[in-house]
């Protein structure tokens, strides 16, 4: 009776430890079940089209050890991008969306350790031809096909499971099937707050093994450990430290799933990294933590906004921490905190990114975007309570001339308002007078605050020290593809005003000890002969003060990676970086005068006339020869004294 026993025991243990699957048709002939679709509509043919924004979700998510996806899709010649997530992986098709962007298929997320390129997706289909996409998911290993041709298959040491979905524009996208083997759970019930942490932090720790020793990573230099980051976000100052946080996708190193990564600081120099502070709350139809700031209460306790994407308008939520370290945080129980409603019948486009400041015994944020049919602006808002849950809307203190604003900052520095912003190109500033009775911004001044290319700065964030002093940190793009870790976070700078309002943007003097041993000369003359400088890493800061009255022009030049000379050009009118040239704003109304110059691997700051203008450069160097020299393009140019520190590591 007792071997009956344990033998039916043992049928029972193998019975259950056997994965059941189930099959589910989510798109069948065009028609649909357990989905979510928006601007897609069925066709006669037997399938769903879409010329424009496209989005298709199972409402289920799907996990296990044995995964079968299965899609029959099609595509035109249009231009557009087509994003399939498969349990939370994602093939990205990039199909002519401008002159600057290359067709391409990239395929990212949780179970793949770095962005693989997979080349041209016409490579593998013929247009208004339909093609079987099958994703595969057995033994560890996960595997694509097209048509059955095998276009990626690895082992990976993160599962996939998740969601199910199709997104984007253009393209012409038909889908005719969608047929899915596996486990099923509703997505409501699949994520959590934990499952979605520990695979961020996970994906982000594989990823930081294989990039910690790559030598093009800045050192001194804020970055994550690996992975994509773009904006710095809510910059506070809490019990001793300086908090750090910024737009993360912890699966890639390219953008998406937008998190934000957290780190700390007691002096504004070394970085300790924290764990992941925010994420999207998938179950709650949340895609994307968007940028936004952190603000201390008046009871003393921090508090992050941030725009939540993923709804059919943006909302902006809030996030408290757990513990006072400030190591985990959870969402507010009152999201969404403020919703396109606040608006009355206006409606506001591109409506993101809440930065909040103190006056006159109120709390105000502002927003950026711009009215439908308007230009970019500022919205403004004022907290109706204590626990910054309830606002109300004020109106427009002030609208630009560009098409839209991103990233607004806006606040105090004597007895000016200062307004960031970042309108998808160089960011500008203005300077002026806040009303707050008539909600009206009344500018003095207007210049931009990194004088570089474009894409090499953009979407800073500030906070204010306990002393006072403002503090800003920039989001630094522009590195090379495919190397598992991009962007990263400039210098934190001192901002202050000088007498004609013009911003001025001064390194933290924190910052200085980092240097090495001091090499200085004096009464330096540069004409037909450069000055070279002795360098064996390019990692280094050196400070020029020259002889009165300045010069109108003053170079330096080093070899890029292919051995080529690379020449920065600065002019009181303006720079140039290699082949590009800019004018910069505001012009210099004297010479120039002295030039702090930080060079870090990959990463270029340069600091002119005490701050009065700066500028920003991603270039990859010969690090083996650079070959660096100070010349003057035109003229002879006396340097009165030159001061140049090698650099340490902020790790």
């Amino acid at each position: 009776m007792g071997i009956i026993k344990n033998i039916f025991l043992l049928a029972c243990i193998l019975i259950l430890s056997c994965e059941t699957n189930q099959q589910k048709e989510f798109v069948h002939n065009g028609q649909v079940k357990d989905v979510e679709i928006r601007e897609l509509k069925r066709a006669p043919g037997g399938f769903l089209y879409s010329e424009k924004e496209f989005y298709l979700k199972a409402k289920e998510a799907i996990l296990g050890t044995k995964i079968l996806i299965k899609m029959k899709l099609s595509v035109d010649h249009s231009e557009g991008y087509i994003n399939i997530t498969a349990a939370d992986n994602q093939l990205m098709i990039f199909n002519e969306i401008s002159e600057d962007t290359e067709k391409r298929m990239l395929l990212l997320g949780p179970s793949i350790p770095k962005t693989v390129s997979l080349g041209d997706f016409y490579d593998y289909i013929e247009t208004d031809v339909p093609f079987e996409l099958k994703i595969s998911y057995n033994n560890g290993e996960l595997s694509y096909a097209i048509n059955e041709k095998e276009i990626y298959t690895a082992q990976t040491q993160i599962p996939p499971a998740g969601m199910i979905m199709l997104r984007g524009y253009g393209c012409g996208l038909k889908i005719y099937d969608l047929v899915c083997n596996g486990k099923f759970k509703a997505v409501k019930e699949f994520y959590n707050r934990k499952f979605l942490l520990d695979r961020a932090q996970k994906s982000v720790s594989l990823a930081a093994e294989l990039v910690k020793n790559d030598l093009n990573r800045p050192a001194f230099h804020f970055l994550p450990p690996a992975n994509w980051n773009n904006d710095p976000n809510g910059t506070l100052f809490y019990k001793g430290y300086y908090h750090l946080f910024y737009q993360h996708n912890p699966y890639a190193d390219e953008w998406d799933w937008m998190h934000w990564g957290h780190a700390r600081s007691k002096d504004l120099v070394h970085w300790e990294h924290l764990p992941i502070a925010l994420w999207p709350s998938v179950e709650k139809g949340e895609n994307h933590c968007f940028s936004g700031s952190g603000f201390i209460k008046d009871n003393g306790k921090p508090i992050l906004f941030y725009t939540s994407i993923g709804h059919e308008n943006p909302e902006h939520w809030a996030a408290i921490p757990l513990d006072d370290e400030l190591k985990s945080w959870q969402k507010h129980l009152s999201n969404p905190i403020i919703t396109m409603s606040a608006h009355g019948e206006q409606f506001i486009e591109d409506w993101r990114d809440p930065f909040l400041f103190r006056e006159g015994g109120n709390i105000y944020m502002v927003t950026g975007g711009h009215p439908r049919g308007g230009k970019g602006s500022i919205m403004m808002y004022r907290a109706l309570n204590d626990e910054l849950t309830e606002w109300k809307f004020l109106g427009i203190p002030f609208s630009g001339e560009e098409k839209n604003w991103e990233c607004p900052n806006f606040f105090k520095i004597k007895n000016k308002y200062v307004l960031i912003y970042s309108p998808h190109n160089r960011v500008r500033y203005y300077t002026g007078i806040m009303d707050f009775k008539s909600n009206k911004f009344i500018p003095e001044f207007h210049g931009t605050l990194d004088n570089g290319i474009t894409w090499n700065f953009y979407a800073p964030n500030t906070l204010q020290k306990p002393d006072g002093r403002r503090i800003l940190f920039g989001w630094i793009p522009g590195f090379k593809e495919g190397q598992g870790w991009q962007g990263a976070i400039s210098l934190p700078r001192d901002l202050s005003l000088d007498e004609k309002g013009r911003l001025v943007q001064k390194p933290v003097p924190e910052l200085a000890k980092l240097r090495t041993e001091n090499h200085h000369e004096t009464n330096i003359h540069i004409g037909k002969y450069p000055k070279k400088i002795d360098l064996n890493l390019p990692q280094f800061e050196m400070l020029l003060k020259i002889a009165e009255p300045g010069t109108d022009n003053i170079g330096f030049r080093f070899n890029d990676e292919n051995g080529k000379p690379f020449e920065i050009i600065l002019t009181p009118n303006w720079f140039s970086f290699g082949e590009d040239k800019v004018s910069v704003d505001p012009v210099l109304d004297n010479l120039i005068q002295s030039v702090q110059f930080f060079f870090d691997r990959t990463v270029i700051e340069i600091f002119v006339n005490d701050g009065l203008l700066c500028t920003t450069k991603v270039v990859y160097p010969d690090k083996a020869n650079l070959d660096f020299e100070i010349f003057a393009p035109t003229g002879k140019t006396t340097l009165e004294e030159i001061d140049f520190w090698q650099i340490k590591s902020i790790w």
